[in-house]
């Protein structure tokens, strides 16, 4: 149950924390065009940047401190690094203010159950930005899974991986002094609560490898299990991966590219290929956006309720921090064991 606007006649009183790569690539092309602008407010810490995002998308307002306009909004878009997610979500959400976050929800499961039960205690809600949920493909894969087309599910393999090259303001990413999780959490906050998602679970953890000496994993390989299905996960900040899944079970297979928001085909036992591909003319991330954007807004005025939800998010993020605490270096034979000593 949704609380109803304060100002139900009038578009939402948002605010955007964070104005850096993700603001600008995913939430400023649409709240441009959005009847929020005009009570929209910008927050980055740094204000320089916050004036440049005001002048670009024609914002009404900017500064530089969250906190000071917690008591004006209704609802917070949080666009910012990861382990600043919870404690702002957290101090919105003490006061009654509607949440869209960005993935990852918190980095403990914890965190998540608190923000949870902050939101049911105060009335209001907690959304994430999971944008892989609302790729058409992943809908269309939930859908062929529902309906037992494929029948029971045998495995899954996922493949996601390139040169990292996302145009971070901020470089949190690799500052161990941040935080030492890497593409894990990252990446693998995308690909893991898909997998929860298209399972309609939570798989059990088998074995989690990864990269790390002691601090930001590059590379990570995890393997679940669920009712028989065992899930192959591969993820890489630094090479090319295939980037593609492939569904199989017992008659016929799914499979997808992993950044292909459209399409998706599914191969009978035969080995028929029948092709699914999204009838919409719009461009796919702009639609998203589009999407999310709009729901949140209905979601702050009562109208509906958040497309993916904090608890929606609870089992991946539970997985994950599983992941890391099971997590063992992938065999290296090429160390010598001095240089082995040396690193440890």
């Amino acid at each position: 149950m949704t609380t109803p606007s304060k100002h139900p006649a009038a578009a939402p009183r948002i605010a955007l924390v964070g104005c850096g790569a993700i603001a600008e690539s995913f939430y400023f092309p649409v709240l441009r065009n959005s009847p929020a602008l005009d009570n929209l407010i910008l927050v980055d810490a740094n204000m320089d940047r916050a004036r440049k995002a005001m002048a670009l998308i024609g914002a009404k307002s900017a500064t530089n401190e969250y906190r000071d306009v917690i008591s004006e909004v209704e609802g917070v878009i949080i666009a910012v690094p990861h382990h600043l997610h919870y404690t702002i979500s957290r101090d919105f959400l003490l006061q009654g203010v509607h949440v869209l976050c960005e993935k990852p929800l918190t980095e403990t499961p914890d965190k998540t159950r608190d923000l949870i039960q902050l939101a049911a205690a105060y009335n209001t809600t907690v959304s994430v930005n999971h944008t892989r949920r609302l790729f058409a493909s992943s809908i269309k894969v939930k859908e062929l899974l529902t309906s037992g087309t494929i029948g029971k599910v045998k495995s899954i393999s996922y493949f996601d991986g390139d040169e990292f090259n996302w145009p971070t303001a901020s470089g949190f990413y690799f500052d161990s002094r941040i935080s030492k999780k890497g593409v894990l959490l990252d990446i693998g906050a995308h690909v893991i609560d898909l997998v929860c998602w298209w399972l309609n679970g939570k798989p059990h953890l088998v074995s989690s490898f990864n990269d790390s000496f002691g601090g930001i994993e590059a590379v990570a390989s995890v393997v679940l299990e669920h009712q028989g299905c065992q899930c192959n996960i591969r993820l890489s900040r630094l090479s090319k991966l295939p980037n593609y899944y492939r569904i199989e079970g017992e008659k016929g297979i799914i499979e997808g590219g992993v950044y292909d928001e459209r399409s998706v085909s599914f191969i009978s036992k035969n080995g028929e290929r029948e092709p699914f591909t999204s009838r919409t003319e719009e461009d796919g991330f702009a639609a998203i956006s589009r999407r999310l954007v709009g729901n949140f807004l209905s979601v702050i005025k009562g109208e509906a309720s958040p497309l993916v939800s904090g608890q929606d998010v609870l089992h991946s993020i539970e997985l994950i921090d599983e992941a890391y605490q099971m997590a063992r270096r992938f065999p290296m034979p090429w160390y010598e064991p001095l240089e082995v000593k040396h690193v440890a």
